[in-house]
């Protein structure tokens, strides 16, 4: 039987649904001493995807590594390292698990699933459930994605569903996460659960800068109503991102960014440390650094919209 499929067209959609749901974490498995086993492998048009479980306790992780040459794509495994170690933490401290746990497996080192050697890949717990899109329920028509426009009053009527979602969406505006899609979000029924998964094209807009935007114009439009509902998911809104603001400052997330960089093979005198890649990880902790600035700012613009409508809901009463 041959592992690698010849199905580059075919949907990560096809690939992801029927997932098999795992509580497995990273913590336990040791990168240098690991004996794992591959079970299939896929190759999508911009990635592969291998299924590999690992000993001793046979657990089944996901292993992507990119096909592209492109540098924006290759340092995409330091992007995914760091947004989901911070997501992990995000979590922990809120009593909830929302992302999938991903750690880079370097350049140079072989591993199942792994189709180049030379480059880095990552290794990701299995996120439970199903994604959204293959999913007939109160959900399936989300769209939290906030791409290159930022933050939009829409987005608060799903952010009042769920509690994980308001936290996702805290999450995605500070770490500059624009492409929360209906693929990239799992939602698991029997536990009524969200996991968070592929941030690894955040830091390419100033997610905080676009919402600063958007929420100054809503503060200034007159004829804007809040409803209490509203008024009360941007409070929590406000709060994760202070959290978040408070317990992530940009050198500390650099210093992150940074180790993972270096774990993943972008160093000085290696083959994979070119000019775009140097350039790709300075842009990458620019935007860290820009963004949270943008961020204390957005917070403020925040608190006086939720001011101002308490202001007109106490006026109505």
């Amino acid at each position: 039987m041959k592992i690698l499929s010849r199905m580059m067209h075919v949907p990560l959609l096809f690939l992801l649904v029927y997932i098999t749901p795992s509580c497995a974490t990273l913590d336990q498995v040791d990168m240098e001493h690991v004996a794992a086993k591959l079970l299939r492998m896929l190759e999508m048009r911009f990635c592969y995807i291998s299924f590999v479980t690992v000993s001793p306790d046979d657990d089944e992780y996901l292993i992507k590594q990119k096909k592209s040459n492109c540098f924006r794509k290759i340092v995409s495994v330091v992007r995914d390292a760091i947004t989901a170690h911070i997501a992990k933490k995000f979590g922990i401290a809120h009593h909830v698990r929302i992302a999938h746990e991903v750690r880079i497996i370097p350049a140079g080192k072989d591993f199942p699933g792994k189709p180049r050697a030379d480059w880095p890949a990552t290794i990701h717990t299995i996120a439970p459930g199903k994604m959204i899109k293959a999913q007939n329920t109160s959900y399936t028509r989300m769209n939290i994605k906030q791409a290159k426009i930022g933050f939009r009053r829409d987005m608060l009527q799903w952010m009042a569903k769920h509690p994980v979602l308001l936290i996702i969406v805290a999450m995605d505006t500070f770490l500059c996460n624009h492409d929360r899609h209906r693929g990239n979000l799992f939602y698991d029924a029997k536990h009524d659960s969200f996991c968070a998964i592929d941030m690894d094209s955040a830091f390419k807009y100033n997610l905080c800068a676009l919402a600063c935007k958007n929420f100054t114009a809503m503060l200034n439009d007159r004829s804007l109503r809040l409803s209490s509902k509203e008024v009360k998911t941007l409070t929590l809104y406000k709060e994760y991102l202070e959290f978040l603001i408070d317990t992530y400052h940009p050198e500390d997330t650099i210093a992150k960014y940074n180790e993972f960089a270096q774990q993943a093979g972008f160093v000085e005198g290696s083959p994979l440390y070119t000019q775009k890649i140097a350039l790709e990880l300075e842009r990458n902790r620019r935007m860290i650094m820009e963004s949270y600035e943008d961020a204390k700012k957005l917070v403020i613009i925040v608190g006086q919209l939720i001011k101002k409508g308490r202001k007109r809901l106490k006026t109505m009463m």
